[in-house]
């Protein structure tokens, strides 16, 4: 029940919308869309509120506006929402003279509408509401608008759309009239200006906020955002079409939902368990990486103006330009993968991620530029694996090239082990005299695949005179003094995948490694150094392992704490440094060191429980998520997020160029206020994932209280989707050395466990303040990894947990601690006796 103070009645309300006439509600509803001036409201009389029942007894009074009329009124938040608005509009001072189904209760500061679940929060907190049109009434005027040839009416209606069309009712009514079409229609005739700009953000918030719908998206509507985004440079658009590109990217048929056992689900499938989760139905899963890339091919310039945008100073499309590249990478199919990754390496993208690394800008962009180099990886990683075969045209002409640039005029016969002319005296050397161990070039390069040619054929390209002149050196020497050119590129190339830990195809590095971007100029660095080292020490055929030894050693030592190096340090420790130098160190190495951890068969276990261990150190977060914690509140005054007002952090707004009526609206309207509020000063937060992973639910409270199991005690949720990144605000164990200045004392400790999630640079869904460093390192490193694959990692505890398990794993297997199926022998018979010389010391 609810009681009200009798309050002068404004004009009446004789123009409400009809759900008969859209038109005729679309004409006379048009000033409900821009923002309701404060002082257009009519003052209420002072006179207390009638008694009422004892369930409302001690409840804050809240203003209701209708139109110019105002009331106060104690509503109990145990009503629904639909009888607080069916006794609203029967109360004689708002003058409603129109049925309560045509109304909705919103917030009549941040627009946010008012349902069950958000009710007694917004009650409690003394929100001032206001009545408006419900979102069947707004769809229909809407939907009305759209269609519009006046600009001006367009430009007004796009603009509210933002807001509106992250609201679940509004969604299935707009959806219903055909109202995608509409904004479909705006985006593909509107070549500029604002009400491009605005149409574009609406279908990005639908996007994230709903499944439902946008499978009607077209080859046509691709094709147009990729134009825009090619031949637009103002930020307001090219924000939202970057972010829908990586929408469609993340929406192909590896995507779609799958069941325990891994089949994927039919879309009423999907929309079952959705529905059983609380979820919006399943989208179809008809875009994925093909059908977006199919139209950035047509469109020659978009690659290269996505790249030169990560130079842009606006951080957001700064960030929004990368994400999508690594959506892109990550999603690239097995047909184009080559094609696609050349095309990107060929526009200089490393080397504009390396400049971001440089930049400084704080930890807006850390996650993206780790999840780049984790690409990066993964990318090193594919191409090493796949094997160098005579039937791929690309490697036949990569070895054709490293032939020809030989420049080998003559080739004798291939001499028989005894010195006699052998039966085959008419075959000739070819890639021996290159340096190789056989005349099968495709087999030499098992252990590095299509990684280690291309690798050679980049020495190659670099300068093809120093490559010529270094192969006429070593076939003018004698045979044994002879570095064998071939074999120490593919022994660099392994040494530079061992450091880096490409084998098991994963990153945890918290650090930047600006020159794994870099791979091939870091080998043709490490190839000149081995040969240098050779000439130097007067090296003979035997000692390849020695010098293969000496190079490990140095690429150790130079790409140590790559992320505090210029490329000049790195390219002086290579070509300068000397031969004595190298080898004294590498001595107190062995001292302290067993070789037997460098042999191929330890680093191929280490990679596999790399892996492994990876991934149960993911679940473990993951599982902290699921079964929830408690974090202060930065906004209630238990550590401000840095740089964020004194209202709380998550109330930063995100200004949109051009806005009608002159007023700032949030980027994530009513949501980031939702989400991120200061809770009425309430020091507390309870966060819990959901069972399917798409939301963060939480609650509030003065003090920290029992929470059940399940959701029903956690009211308000944030959408994962809608997280573009993870704030860290730690100044210690984190990347790169990007640090919050805390200051010191109680203050400094408090920020150091605050992290934001950001739906943009400057527009926090929330801040959390973690209790401790250990839940610090379970909440930051499980959100991230909650991609999969793709989640990086962002403290050291996480990174140190992962190379202690697999360290552990990696004794346990060599020392097999189980003893099962171990026959040990009483005694052990000497081996028979080599009856002659000819015999080895397998390398095994």
């Amino acid at each position: 029940m609810y009681a009200t103070a009798a309050g002068s009645a404004g004009p009446s309300y004789s123009g409400a919308p009809s759900p008969i006439s859209p038109s005729a509600a679309a004409a006379d509803s048009s000033h409900r869309d821009g923002p309701l001036s404060s002082s257009a409201a009519t003052t209420t009389s002072s006179r207390p509120a009638a008694s009422v029942s004892s369930t409302t007894a001690g409840s804050r009074i809240n203003l209701v506006t209708y139109k110019h009329s105002t009331i106060k009124a104690l509503i109990d938040p145990s009503l629904p929402v639909q009888d607080v608005i069916r006794q609203l509009c029967a109360n004689a001072h708002l003058g409603v003279q129109e049925p309560p189904a045509l109304f909705a209760l919103r917030d009549d500061e941040t627009e946010e509408l008012i349902d069950d679940a958000n009710m007694a929060r917004k009650i409690e907190a003394g929100a001032n509401f206001k009545l408006t049109s419900s979102p069947t009434i707004e769809a229909v005027e809407m939907v009305d608008k759209l269609s519009s040839q006046d600009e001006r009416v367009l430009k007004m209606a796009t603009y509210t759309l933002q807001r509106l069309i992250r609201e679940k009712p509004f969604i299935a009514e707009f959806l219903a009239r055909g109202g995608l079409n509409e904004l479909l229609h705006i985006i593909k005739t509107h070549g500029v200006g604002n009400t491009l700009a605005y149409a574009l953000t609406s279908c990005q918030n639908l996007m994230e906020s709903s499944d439902q719908g946008w499978d009607v998206i077209d080859g046509n509507f691709i094709a147009k955002v990729v134009y825009i985004l090619a031949s637009q440079e103002r930020i307001n658009v090219c924000r939202p079409a970057t972010a829908i590109l990586q929408k469609l990217v993340l929406s192909g048929p590896l995507d779609a939902p799958t069941d325990t056992a891994g089949r994927v689900l039919t879309e009423g499938e999907a929309a079952n368990a959705n529905s059983s989760s609380g979820a919006a139905a399943t989208r179809a899963y008809k875009y994925g990486f093909e059908p977006v890339y199919r139209e950035i091919r047509a469109e020659p310039t978009f690659l290269q103006t996505l790249v030169h945008r990560l130079g842009s100073a606006d951080t957001t499309l700064c960030l929004y330009s990368l994400s999508l590249l690594n959506s892109l990478i990550r999603n690239v199919t097995e047909s184009l993968f080559e094609d696609f990754i050349s095309e990107i390496e060929r526009l200089d993208t490393p080397k504009a991620v390396a400049r971001l690394m440089d930049a400084n800008r704080g930890d807006e962009l850390s996650s993206s530029i780790l999840e780049y180099q984790g690409n990066a990886a993964r990318i090193a990683r594919r191409r090493m694996k796949t094997p160098v075969t005579p039937t791929d045209k690309r490697h036949v002409t990569a070895l054709s090239y490293v032939w020809l640039q030989a420049r080998i005029t003559d080739a004798p016969a291939d001499p028989a082990p005894n010195g006699l002319a052998s039966s085959s005296a008419n075959s000739r050397l070819k890639w021996r005299r290159l340096g190789f161990a056989s005349e099968s070039a495709a087999k030499e390069f098992t252990r590095v695949g299509w990684l280690g040619l291309d690798c050679l054929e980049s020495f190659v390209r670099a300068d093809p005179d120093l490559y010529a002149k270094i192969i006429q050196e070593q076939i003018n020497r004698p045979e044994e003094r002879r570095c064998p050119f071939g074999r120490a590129s593919i022994e660099v190339t392994e040494i530079l995948a061992d450091h880096w830990n490409v084998e098991s195809g994963y990153t945890t590095s918290t650090t930047f490694k600006p020159f794994l971007l870099f791979f091939q100029k870091v080998h043709h660095l490490a190839l000149r150094f081995f040969l240098r080292i050779w000439n130097e020490s007067g090296a003979a055929a035997g000692d390849f392992s020695r010098v293969s030894a000496l190079v490990r050693s140095q690429v150790a030592h130079s790409l140590h704490d790559e992320s505090t190096k210029g490329w000049y340090d790195v390219e002086r420790d290579f070509l300068e440094s000397e031969y004595r130098t190298v080898r004294d160190r590498q001595m107190k190495e062995l001292e302290t060191e067993d070789d037997f951890s460098s042999r191929a068969s330890i680093r191929n276990l280490r990679g596999r429980l790399y892996r492994e261990s990876y991934e149960f150190v993911r679940q473990q977060r993951i599982h902290c998520l699921l079964e929830g914690a408690w974090f202060r509140n930065p906004a209630a005054g238990g550590g401000r997020y840095p740089g964020a007002s004194a209202g709380g952090g998550a109330q930063r707004r995100d200004t949109i160029q051009g806005m009608p009526g002159g007023r700032l609206q949030g980027a994530g309207g009513g949501m980031a206020a939702a989400s991120g509020g200061s809770g009425g000063g309430k020091t507390w937060r309870f966060y819990r994932l959901s069972p399917n992973k798409k939301h963060l639910h939480y609650c509030e409270a003065m003090e920290r209280i029992p929470i059940r199991g399940g959701l029903d005690d956690l009211p308000e949720r944030i959408d994962l989707s809608l997280v573009m990144d993870v704030s860290l605000q730690a100044s210690g164990g984190v990347h790169g050395g990007h640090a919050a200045n805390g200051g010191g004392g109680a203050d400094g400790a408090a920020s150091s466990l605050v992290f934001s999630l950001l739906r943009a640079p400057d527009v926090s869904l929330a801040d959390l303040q973690a209790l401790n460093q250990s839940q610090y390192s379970e909440w930051i490193d499980g959100l991230n990894m909650l991609r999969g694959e793709g989640g990086v990692v962002s403290t050291k505890e996480t990174a140190e947990y992962i190379q202690i398990l697999t360290e552990i794993g990696v004794k346990v297997k060599l020392l097999d601690l189980t003893g099962e199926g171990i026959d040990i022998p009483t005694s052990i018979p000497p081996p028979q006796l080599p009856t002659t010389t000819e015999f080895f010391f397998a390398d095994l």
